[in-house]
């Protein structure tokens, strides 16, 4: 169990590993900069910068980031620079990619290419991660941002993919509360029949190393008190470990509320391809984008406990 983010910054810092080369696709865009170099100063990671030469070094002089260590891969302006840095991850020269001044679609469609791209499990889904004034440690969260009505099936491989990243970040058994409404089964609400579906999975072992809960509701998996003075008899009743949201939207407005309350903080990145990928927008906060970077980092890295 993690409090804080600053719990994992520590494991990370701790473990004495090489630092991991973070390639920014699109290297010439001031925010991620900022955010690449806060996070090699705090000994996450080597920038490596695609772009054009020209842009990068004028941005870096503005910054005032020439003195610092990286690594600029020129890339002509007619070239994709996210093809240029799966180039790099396929030839072991960068361990996760960064969205920098790039449209989402351009990064990710090298990424997606079938022939010469990093996805050879052809699935990829967003993990949020959130430290939040109103619980008691990190929570994690299921895809916000990537798929917008998953199917049981997709919400199986969401489940394996996420749960898993939160073993490689040193979790023994993640609990995985699968929210409804309801904690009943009902036809009129199918979201609550693939919670029972998901819980009976894990009880079969096959979602991997972890536990589904549900259906239930956002505050009896979050609130023992709740659970307590609903009579919601669990033993994962207010102390999951990650939340599955029944669809896109769900996640998106949760965590664009808690978003708005400057004592949470929000993290996430896309996991599934052969690598992590930082997937931040230009509004995120300082914070958010230093613990995407972390979250990669440390999911490149595997660290187990």
């Amino acid at each position: 169990m993690y409090k804080s983010f600053d719990e994992l910054m520590k494991k990370v810092i701790n473990s004495n590993s090489p630092l991991k080369r973070a390639v920014v696709a699109g290297a010439c865009d001031e925010h991620t900069l900022e955010a690449i170099f806060l996070a090699q100063e705090k000994g996450l990671v080597t920038p490596v910068l695609v772009g054009k030469r020209e842009e990068i070094i004028i941005k870096l002089k503005k910054l005032n980031y020439e003195d610092k260590k990286y690594e600029i891969v020129n890339c002509d302006k007619n070239v994709n620079p996210s093809e240029t840095a799966v180039k790099l991850v396929h030839n072991g020269d960068g361990d996760f990619i960064v969205k920098g001044k790039i449209e989402t679609k351009d990064l990710l469609r090298p990424i997606l290419n079938k022939s010469t791209g990093l996805n050879k499990n052809g699935f990829i889904t967003h993990f949020g991660l959130m430290q939040l004034k109103s619980y008691h440690k990190l929570l994690a969260m299921s895809d916000c941002a990537v798929i917008p009505y998953p199917t049981l099936e997709e919400k199986k491989r969401i489940v394996i993919s996420c749960t898993e990243a939160l073993i490689k970040l040193g979790y023994s058994r993640p609990v995985v509360g699968a929210l409804c409404a309801v904690e009943t089964v009902s036809e009129k609400m199918p979201e609550t029949i693939d919670a029972l579906k998901l819980k009976e999975m894990s009880e079969q072992g096959l979602l991997g190393n972890c536990a589904v809960e549900g259906p239930v509701s956002f505050d009896l998996a979050t609130s023992k008190e709740s659970a307590e003075i609903k009579g919601y008899m669990s033993p994962y009743a207010g102390d999951v470990d990650m939340l599955l949201v029944p669809q896109l939207v769900t996640g998106n407005v949760m965590s664009k509320i808690w978003n708005s309350d400057p004592n949470n903080i929000m993290a996430g990145c896309l996991i599934g391809a052969d690598i992590p990928i930082v997937l931040t927008s230009r509004s995120a906060s300082m914070n958010e984008k230093l613990y995407s970077i972390l979250l990669c980092t440390m999911l490149s890295r595997s660290l187990i406990n």
